[in-house]
């Protein structure tokens, strides 16, 4: 009797034994169970970086550049000699332009979350625009041609921003002032004579467009033009002149920086 005791007293305290055991090394590996699985600690979210918006500045300097394509220019040509007057083609201008602008633009605070952008921009755009046009007049070949090239603006440009303020819808008008040259080939007997008259030229442009921001500078803008210049009577000094009118329409994309 007293040997079974013996053995049930050695059996629990030997359970006894592995249970504290296995507390004990539970308690110890718990802790950096716990800290290992704590995925918040030592983590923390990407910044992100919003464009600005055009509403963040009361006013704001920005410079830019930009590349235009023109189509759908028209000059008609006609030459005016001592017999009247000599229908030789419609002129359709049309090339590649860059350049250049810088601007200060104004904000204001208007209805439902947007802004009201105002402002100027001075521009200059190089390259060239060109057509020419032949006819048969009185038995001889007759070619007139046009350019338009250096063209300088002033714009007045105005809008509205998006509700979030990161884009902003323009539309605007203002002075173009570019080189025109008008020419004029005549065939005479044995050859032929080239005429050419040249010099700059007022006009206007509108247009319209958006622009959005990337970053807190840097904004990409896109636009639909229309420029005119005055019409004008050019003489070409051996008793023939024509009638000179140089518009065109383009698509013009842009990228600016703000200060």
């Amino acid at each position: 009797m007293e040997r079974v005791r013996v053995k049930t007293l050695k059996r629990f305290s030997g359970r006894l034994l592995r249970s504290a055991l296995t507390t004990a090394i539970a308690v110890s590996v718990l802790p950096g169970v716990t800290a290992a699985g704590n995925l918040d600690q030592g983590l923390s979210d990407p910044p992100v970086v919003n464009p600005k918006r055009f509403g963040s500045d009361v006013s704001a300097f920005y410079l830019g550049a930009t590349g235009a394509y023109a189509f759908g220019g028209d000059d008609r040509f006609g030459l005016t000699g001592p017999g009247g007057t000599s229908e030789v083609g419609d002129l359709d201008l049309s090339g590649s332009l860059g350049g250049v602008r810088a601007g200060w633009r104004g904000v204001l605070p208007a209805r439902g979350g947007r802004d009201y952008v105002y402002g100027f921009e001075l521009g200059y755009e190089f390259g060239s625009l060109s057509d020419d046009a032949s006819n048969q007049i009185n038995g001889q070949t007759v070619t007139g041609g046009s350019e338009i090239s250096d063209v300088f603006s002033i714009r007045l440009r105005n809008g509205l921003t998006n509700k979030s303020g990161t884009v902003l819808y323009f539309v605007s008008a203002g002075y173009v002032n570019g080189d025109i040259n008008t020419t004029s080939r005549q065939a005479v007997q044995g050859g032929s004579q080239f005429f050419e008259s040249g010099g700059r030229r007022s006009g206007f442009t509108a247009s319209i467009g958006a622009e959005h921001n990337l970053t807190e500078h840097w904004s990409i803008t896109g636009e639909f033009e229309y420029v005119q210049f005055s019409a004008e009577n050019v003489d070409f000094g051996n008793g023939t002149s024509t009638r000179s009118t140089p518009k065109y329409r383009g698509l013009k994309l842009g990228l600016n920086y703000r200060f």
